[in-house]
């Protein structure tokens, strides 16, 4: 249920991926590895309580809109689940029965998912349908193919190909769902590219805009008005909303 690093290689390569990508998104995995035990503090130092608890309000409020009594949600890169379990327990708090799944790359951060209740699923953001095909097949489970709210936090500026992203969260939406993403705006610390492994520099709210609508009918993208801060920058964040 959670592979190792020749395993992973092996899915890479049943999903198409090349060896140049293979080995870039090995790389990834190897430096998140390495942060996984620390993961959920890293999340606390880059962000204040209050801006942790408006990121989940946020989310929330976007799952309530749906007016539904019951949900499936995919958390799209959840890394240890920080925010995953937190918007669970809020939903439940308002008597919604949520059903979770933690997608993510990263085989240690699919340990703690596993840890905090929620189901993990290894796969990658741009093939989320066949990653989920190949772990079903593989591993003799049942996750579902259809979510109502495909949800990624702090996470988008990691991914190799945005837009392919975009299209993969698309394909396993139910009829009326909803894809929530929050993520960093566009900012000029190209430093983060090796400190961080950020592939992208953020995005400003008119790419992410346009780039949503040459996937979705619609796209409302906003700036939150709250910052994370990474080692004394101050960088800050948006949501933008895809149906």
């Amino acid at each position: 249920m959670i592979p190792g690093i020749e395993e992973i290689r092996t899915f890479l390569e049943k999903l198409g991926f090349g060896e140049e990508d293979i080995n870039e998104l090995v790389e990834q995995i190897e430096y998140f590895e390495t942060e996984a035990p620390e993961r959920d503090d890293i999340v606390r130092d880059y962000l204040r309580d209050e801006c942790i608890d408006r990121l989940v309000e946020e989310i929330v409020r976007e799952v309530l809109k749906l007016g539904r009594k019951g949900v499936r949600i995919l958390d799209v890169a959840a890394g240890s689940g920080f925010f995953t379990e937190r918007v669970k327990e809020k939903l439940e708090e308002k008597g919604i029965k949520v059903e979770v799944y933690g997608f993510d790359i990263t085989p240690s951060m699919l340990k703690r998912l596993n840890e905090k209740g929620i189901t993990p699923i290894w796969g990658v953001a741009e093939k989320i349908g066949e990653s989920i095909r190949i772990a079903n097949e593989h591993y003799g489970l049942n996750v579902p193919e259809e979510f109502d709210v495909v949800v990624s936090t702090l996470a988008f500026h990691h991914f190799l190909n945005p837009e392919a992203v975009l299209e993969s969260m698309r394909d396993v939406l139910a009829e009326g769902g909803k894809v929530v993403i929050i993520d960093v705006l566009k900012h000029r610390h190209d430093e983060f590219r090796e400190t961080l492994k950020d592939t992208h520099l953020g995005f400003s709210t008119e790419e992410i805009r346009e780039m949503g609508l040459r996937v979705f009918k619609n796209a409302e993208v906003r700036p939150l008005g709250l910052h994370c801060e990474v080692d004394g920058v101050l960088i800050g964040l948006y949501k933008a909303v895809f149906a």
